[in-house]
């Protein structure tokens, strides 16, 4: 690969908190204001979030924090993201209880009933144990997949 290719794959594209915000709030209702004090960045397939500084004008493999995954559609928010900003979510959210929030934990599919996940429409969803985002899940007809990564999932009790 030439040192020219090398470079455009690592650029870092800003963009505006308003277009980031508006799919947050779209999707999760989270307010405008819950992203301030950050930049974003797009990077090929990925979103990312920095605090509000400048960056010297380097080429970069990361920085700050990946946010979200836009490859597929609809757009996939990661776990955490979730954990900073899903604390400010007004919908599309799941509750879950200690045996239910261990499961999740550990990277497993369940059946969750309705009061956990009350008018969630189908899609990523937040998920909570007693008030804490634990990260991101995919819902669907009383389905939960757990989306949290490998490397962070619980070790599981039947193993």
């Amino acid at each position: 690969m030439s040192q020219r290719s090398s470079r455009v794959r690592n650029v870092f594209l800003p963009l505006e908190l308003t277009a980031v915000a508006e799919l947050w709030g779209s999707r999760f209702g989270i307010p405008v204001e819950a992203f301030s004090g950050y930049r974003f960045f797009k990077k090929a397939n990925s979103i990312w979030a920095i605090s509000d500084v400048e960056l010297p004008r380097l080429s970069y493999e990361a920085i700050g924090m990946r946010i979200m995954n836009c490859k597929d559609r609809p757009w996939k928010p990661t776990t955490a993201a979730l954990q900073v900003f899903g604390k400010y979510a007004a919908r599309n959210l799941v509750h879950l209880d200690a045996d239910c929030a261990r499961v999740f934990l550990e990277g497993k599919s369940q059946e969750v009933d309705e009061a956990a996940a009350m008018e969630c429409e189908p899609g990523y969803v937040v998920v909570f144990y007693r008030g804490e985002v634990l990260g991101c899940g995919l819902y669907s007809h009383g389905l939960l997949v757990s989306q949290i990564p490998k490397e962070r999932r619980l070790a599981s009790r039947e193993e």
